[in-house]
C-alpha cells in the first residue's frame, strides 16, 4: 500500500466529512456542554474497527485502532468547543444556536480527525503500532480546560503514547502550515485585580476613598512592569480587558474590579511578573487609600514542540506540501493552547493549518463572528495527518 491509494480514499470520502463539518457548525456547543457533538462523533466513528471510550474527561471520546503489527502509538488531537459568538457568515448551515458559534474551527478539526480515523482504520492490518484519536471538550475553557482531565482519565497510557500532534486552522493560505520547534506559544493566565475603597457623595470625594481613580492607576502602571522590568529580549503581554465598577454617575463606588490576561514564553518571566503585579496592585491602591487584592490564575501552558520531531515533520511533510508550504515561525505567537498540557508529558508538534484562499479573505481572523474557513482545508488536513501516521508507523 502506498501513500497515493490514501490520498485516492480521502478524496473518495472528502465530500461526506465536509457535509458532517456543516452538520457540527449548525450545533455549536459550548465548553463542558458538547454533549450532541460528542454523540454525533461517536456515531460517525461506530462502525469503524476502534475501541471508543465516551465521556472521557466529559465529553471527551478516545478512539484506538490497533495494528496488525507492534510499534510506536501516536495520539492525534481535535477539539470540539464553540465560543459564545453570535454568528454572522450569512452561510446556508449557520449556528442554529443562538449566541454560540464554531468562530475558531474546531467544528473543522473534529470533522477531520472523523475522517482521518475512517481512512487509517481501512488499513487497520498494515498500521505498525496504535493510533489513539482523542477529540477533546472544553477546549476554550481557559484555565481549566479539557485535555488534563482527559490525561488523567488516562488517554496517554495503556499503550503509552509515544507522540501527539494536534492542528489548527489558522489565517495563513490553504494548502499551507505554520509552527515553531521548541516554545511555539505563549503561557496564557487570567488575573483579577478587585479594589476596594469607601463610598461617598460624587460632590464630597474627601469623605470616601476613590476605587475608580485607584483602578486608573494600576491600569497604567501595570504597563511599566513591560518597559521596566523585562530585558530588551523578553517578551509578554499584560493586557486589562474588563473593568466593572459604580452604579451611579454622580456616587463615588466602594469597589472596582479589573480582569485581564497575562501572556509570557517562559517560567522566569512569568514568576516575575507575578511578583511585579502583587506589588503594585497593593501599593498604588494603598496610595489612594485603597486596599488591592491580586488573583493570580494559571491558565494554559506554552506549547514545547519536540524538536526532533519537528525535523521529522518536514521531512515528512516536505513532498506532500512542497518546502515553500512549510512556513517556520520567527518567534511564538501570544495565544494559549489547551493541548500545551500534552506537550509536556510525550513528544509532540503543534502546527498551524492554513485555511485561506481568494473566497474568504479577510474572513479567517480566529474569534470573530464572520469566521469562513475554507473547506478544502479539510482535504489538506486529513493528507498531512495520514502522511505523517503512514511515515512514523511504517504503513
Amino acid at each position: 500500500m502506498n501513500f497515493e491509494q490514501i490520498t485516492k480514499e480521502i478524496n473518495e470520502i472528502y465530500e461526506d466529512i465536509v457535509r458532517f463539518r456543516r452538520e457540527l457548525h449548525k450545533i455549536p456547543e459550548l465548553s463542558g456542554k458538547e454533549r450532541e457533538t460528542s454523540r454525533k462523533v461517536a456515531e460517525k466513528l461506530k462502525d469503524l474497527p476502534l475501541t471508543i471510550r465516551e465521556n472521557v474527561g466529559g465529553n471527551g471520546i478516545l478512539a484506538e485502532l490497533t495494528g496488525g503489527k507492534p510499534g510506536r502509538t501516536i495520539l492525534l488531537r481535535a477539539d470540539m468547543d464553540a465560543l459564545p459568538i453570535a454568528e454572522d457568515t450569512g452561510l446556508a448551515y449557520s449556528s442554529e444556536h443562538p449566541g454560540a458559534m464554531h468562530a475558531c474551527g474546531h467544528d473543522m478539526h473534529t470533522a477531520m480527525l472523523t475522517g482521518i480515523a475512517t481512512v487509517l482504520s481501512k488499513h487497520k492490518e498494515e498500521l505498525a503500532g496504535t493510533v489513539k484519536f482523542m477529540f477533546q471538550p472544553a477546549e476554550e475553557l481557559s484555565p481549566t480546560g479539557g485535555s488534563r482531565a482527559m490525561m488523567e482519565a488516562g488517554i496517554l497510557e495503556n499503550p503509552k503514547v509515544d507522540e501527539a500532534y494536534a492542528m489548527h486552522v489558522f489565517g495563513v493560505p490553504t494548502g499551507t502550515i505554520a509552527f515553531r520547534p521548541g516554545v511555539a506559544n505563549s503561557r496564557s493566565d487570567r488575573i483579577e485585580i478587585v479594589i476596594t475603597g469607601k463610598s461617598a457623595h460624587g460632590s464630597l470625594p474627601n469623605e470616601g476613598a476613590d476605587a475608580i481613580v485607584a483602578a486608573a492607576g494600576v491600569v497604567t502602571t501595570l504597563q511599566s512592569i513591560i518597559s521596566r522590568n523585562l530585558g530588551p529580549s523578553e517578551n509578554a503581554v499584560i493586557t486589562i480587558g474588563k473593568i466593572n465598577g459604580g452604579d451611579r454617575y454622580n456616587v463615588i463606588p466602594d469597589k472596582v474590579i479589573l480582569e485581564g490576561t497575562v501572556r509570557t514564553f517562559s517560567d522566569e518571566v512569568v514568576n516575575r511578573i507575578k511578583s511585579r503585579l502583587g506589588n503594585i496592585v497593593k501599593d498604588i491602591a494603598a496610595a489612594h487609600g485603597c486596599a488591592g487584592e491580586l488573583h493570580y490564575y494559571d491558565g494554559y501552558d506554552f506549547i514545547w514542540n519536540d524538536p526532533d520531531l519537528s525535523q521529522k515533520l518536514i521531512g515528512s511533510l516536505t513532498p506532500l506540501l512542497g518546502k515553500e508550504n512549510i512556513r517556520i515561525q520567527e518567534f511564538p505567537l501570544p495565544t494559549g493552547e489547551d493541548f500545551s498540557f500534552v506537550t509536556k508529558k510525550v513528544p509532540s508538534v503543534f502546527f498551524w493549518i492554513g485555511t485561506e484562499c481568494a473566497a474568504n479573505k479577510g474572513k479567517c481572523i480566529l474569534h470573530n463572528a464572520k469566521f469562513t474557513p475554507d473547506e478544502e482545508t479539510i482535504r489538506t488536513g486529513m493528507n498531512i495527518m495520514c502522511k505523517l501516521v503512514c511515515d512514523r508507523m511504517s504503513l
